[in-house]
């Protein structure tokens, strides 16, 4: 079986989720490559291959920013909107890889993926991966910073996939059951498999270590870590932890954080902050030497950070909110708020509660067994 995992960069939580999944395999002896638009610069991923290869430096830099207008041509006078069409001026189905694979597995393939031209290949098997709602929207990722803006275009845009994926070998993954009802009752998918499998993660690099072999020391203060890409992006919270932070005494926390410093830093100057973070053993350091992680995210699928925090055995304070949901019971791996005015509740009692880190790993394996989540998506492969 020839697996090639699609994904539009090379960094970000959907590529890490898809880098996993493809290395697990490739110890499975199992033939996973990756095909990219664009690389970063900052990832080396043994099997994997970028569109941009296939032009020069100035002709690649000119069809992605044509690629962003044609793509988003019917909405550009309102940008602010994150909102993503099914359009793409590249066509990854004259790939070699395409030819090549068995299964065509796609991640998140924003402004890569064109559905007319790749979905009319009715001989190739596709699995889909959705890390937000993008694929069973009219453009949208989540309904968070969207309020029904461009109906016109996106009733266009769902249209257009219905019929473009009529008669196609097609199933879809969620990473969480929240995001796979959603999927399910979507126009686009109401007629195509959708399976809830959990994105694997290995636990043999994502464990508890001695808190003497971490990199960093931990403060006489409650470590509280907060990670997000993005910090300044709404969805995520920041907002809702500071004004948490606010008003709890500052002698008895201290706040981490890995991600973009420069919005945090400019809001709340004493955090101590970790930049991005490429390197796994790094971000387990990290991790074992935090008190609690928190996500006070208002809307997300399920985070790699929520599984790779409870498989280091660090409990999680978060609201309650999509996939987050499925993976923290109260007073056992951390604490879930009901709504933003209950966040401050909860990370106190989060920051209170001593918890048990090797029963945290415990329940984050039971909920995250690594070799079973791979047998289910090699299961969904072969039954196409």
């Amino acid at each position: 079986m020839k697996i090639l995992h699609v994904n539009t960069i090379d960094t970000g939580g959907a590529a890490i989720a898809a880098k996993r999944l493809h290395l697990l395999l490739l110890q499975r002896g199992i033939e996973s490559k990756m095909l990219f638009l664009k690389r970063s610069g900052h990832v080396q991923i043994p099997e994997s291959y970028y569109l941009e290869d296939q032009y020069s430096a100035n002709t690649f830099n000119a069809l992605v920013k044509l690629n962003t207008i044609y793509n988003r041509r019917t909405t550009f006078y309102k940008p602010s909107v994150y909102f993503n069409g099914p359009d793409s001026l590249f066509d990854i189905s004259t790939h070699p890889l395409f030819q090549w694979a068995d299964v065509v597995h796609l991640h998140w393939v924003v402004k890569m993926l064109d559905w007319k031209k790749v979905f009319k290949h009715k001989d190739k098997s596709f699995v889909w991966t959705c890390h937000d709602m993008n694929p069973f929207t009219g453009g949208e990722h989540y309904n968070t910073g969207y309020n029904g803006e461009f109906k016109s275009v996106s009733n266009r845009n769902i249209q257009l996939k219905q019929t473009a994926i009529e008669k196609n070998k097609l199933k879809v993954i969620s990473p969480s059951n929240w995001l796979a009802d959603l999927a399910r009752d979507s126009k686009v998918f109401r007629n195509i498999e959708v399976n809830a499998i959990r994105n694997p993660i290995d636990d043999e690099v994502f464990k508890p270590i001695e808190v003497a072999n971490a990199s960093i020391n931990r403060h006489e203060k409650k470590n509280i870590l907060f990670v997000a890409e993005n910090p300044h992006d709404s969805r995520k919270g920041f907002n809702i932890l500071l004004d948490a932070l606010q008003n709890m005494p500052s002698d008895k926390y201290q706040l981490s954080v890995i991600g973009n410093k420069h919005y945090v830093e400019s809001i709340f100057p004493e955090a101590h902050f970790y930049g991005t973070i490429r390197e796994e053993s790094e971000l387990v350091s990290i991790y074992n030497n935090s008190d609690v992680f928190v996500i006070p995210s208002i809307e997300d699928n399920l985070p790699n950070t929520v599984s790779e925090a409870l498989l280091c055995g660090t409990p999680v304070i978060g609201l309650s909110v999509g996939g987050i949901k499925e993976m923290i019971v109260d007073g056992q791996n951390g604490f879930l708020a009901k709504d933003i005015q209950d966040f401050q509740s909860a990370l106190e009692k989060g920051i209170q509660q001593p918890f048990n880190r090797s029963k945290v790993r415990e329940q984050a394996l039971s909920l995250l067994p690594k070799e079973k989540i791979i047998d289910s998506i090699i299961h969904v492969y072969s039954s196409q």
